[in-house]
């Protein structure tokens, strides 16, 4: 029951925060988007923000698994975009983009919001890196392109533009669609060069 309930609280606060943002987060408004007492916060997560905290650990955690093995089977920038792309329109419709926005407004005066969104990105960056290092691979790139620094932009970039889009009213447009094309390029002009040139492109580009 106490698992249950632990979910049913979790749930509640992602709901929330995308339907009414940090303004409705309190522990009666909780309890009663999750029908239960306000008082089961405090029991199980000793308030507010270590429910909040514990909410976008466990939804950084479902997203990882539910997508890893599409990052795993990635070999192009364009498999990379589409996990993106899917990944984005989920965390809009379920409210966890909204959550993030305020995790990450959070961590910057709260040292254990800040530490469990570090965790998060980390949990991210790890799956992002592997895949990032393939593609690279796959296109003849490695030792000319910084594979894990790479992964980090691209990891950066799309967090910004998933919750930039989920914004009221999208005020810079769908940025993630705007980018679609992109990837595709990328792929293309890979695959049209000799990798030995392609890796001196990519190393006299970089300098």
């Amino acid at each position: 029951m106490s698992s249950t309930t632990r979910q049913d609280l979790m749930d509640a606060a992602v709901r929330l925060t995308a339907r009414a943002g940090a303004r409705g987060l309190t522990a009666r408004a909780i309890g009663a988007e999750a029908g239960v007492n306000q008082a089961l916060i405090f029991y199980h997560f000793e308030g507010v923000e270590g429910l909040l905290r514990a909410a976008y650990a466990a939804a950084t955690r479902a997203m990882v698994d539910d997508y890893a093995a599409e990052l795993a089977a990635a070999t192009t920038f364009t498999d990379l975009y589409a996990v993106g792309s899917r990944l984005g329109e989920r965390s809009r419709a379920d409210g966890s983009a909204a959550l993030l926005v305020h995790v990450m407004a959070a961590s910057h005066h709260d040292p254990e919001m800040a530490a469990a969104l570090a965790d998060s990105l980390g949990t991210w960056r790890e799956v992002v890196t592997e895949a990032v290092r393939r593609v690279v691979r796959t296109h003849g790139l490695d030792g000319a392109v910084d594979a894990d620094g790479l992964a980090g932009a691209l990891a950066a970039s799309t967090i910004g533009m998933v919750t930039v889009d989920a914004l009221p009213g999208a005020p810079l447009g769908p940025t993630l669609r705007a980018v679609e094309p992109v990837p595709r390029i990328v792929d293309a002009i890979a695959a049209r060069f000799p990798r030995a040139l392609a890796r001196r492109i990519a190393r006299v580009t970089a300098r």
